[in-house]
């Protein structure tokens, strides 16, 4: 690939590709969940002492308080994927929308061609989700949906990575925002998706129920749509030609 003729990219592609495995990592989940509700304290038992070289000290947890911990485990482990998820897929539309600048430049016969592509075949590094956010809001003026919900679940998930789960010292509290899926409202029989919030205040773990974790996962479902919408919007406004030249 040449410095001036960068790679073309299917929205359409992205779009398939990330939403498969959001799909793939919530059949992981219930999966995981569906396996837990056949757990006795007698199989836990079993197969603790038919697996030769676990470690049997005094810590050992009892069958209620694994099913608690496994839950938190379960969930920064989902949301590290998510979040990882979310940002490969900010860089895969930072691509996207060059090469649509790219291609508007190349039509009209204007602009630096090469400096274009060279910035849409660098690579912008391991950034964190805000920061993908807002070079996509600055770079390409782009609206983003969710942004306080994505933002709130890369916090979220940093503070797994920071204390392994609680509520660091220097944040007063921290908001999980998410779209959840919740009852129909009066007077109609369709399930609605409403905002939704939990809060924590310092030195608290972080723990969500099952609902909250799912909620999660519609959360991402409704940013990689809304994304891409937004992104075709973008192109379809930016006065590209229905069928613009392959770079």
């Amino acid at each position: 690939m040449s410095e001036s003729s960068p790679q073309t990219i299917s929205l359409n592609d992205i779009g398939l590709r990330y939403l498969s495995t959001l799909q793939h990592l919530s059949d992981l989940m219930v999966l995981t969940w569906a396996g837990e509700r056949v757990v006795t304290e007698q199989g836990y038992e079993e197969v603790f002492r038919s697996i030769a070289g676990l470690p049997s000290t005094q810590f050992r947890f009892k069958l209620e308080a694994a099913r608690v911990e496994a839950a938190r485990w379960q969930f920064k482990n989902s949301l590290g994927d998510l979040a990882n998820l979310c940002l490969v897929f900010l860089e895969d539309i930072r691509k996207v929308c060059g090469l649509v600048v790219f291609n508007i430049a190349k039509t009209q016969a204007a602009g630096d061609l090469a400096a274009l592509a060279a910035e849409i075949n660098s690579d912008n590094g391991p950034q964190d989700i805000p920061t993908r956010l807002q070079h996509l809001k600055d770079r390409y003026g782009l609206k983003m949906p969710l942004e306080a919900e994505l933002s709130s679940l890369a916090a979220v998930a940093r503070c797994f990575t920071r204390t392994g789960g609680a509520v660091p010292k220097d944040t007063p509290e921290l908001t999980l925002r998410l779209k959840a899926i919740q009852p129909p409202a009066e007077g109609s029989t369709e399930p609605r998706l409403a905002d939704y919030q939990r809060t924590w205040k310092t030195g608290e773990r972080i723990a969500v129920s099952r609902e909250e974790h799912a909620a999660v996962f519609t959360t991402i479902s409704v940013f990689l749509s809304s994304m891409l919408a937004v992104v075709q919007e973008f192109a379809k406004t930016s006065g590209l030609p229905d069928n613009p030249p392959s770079p």
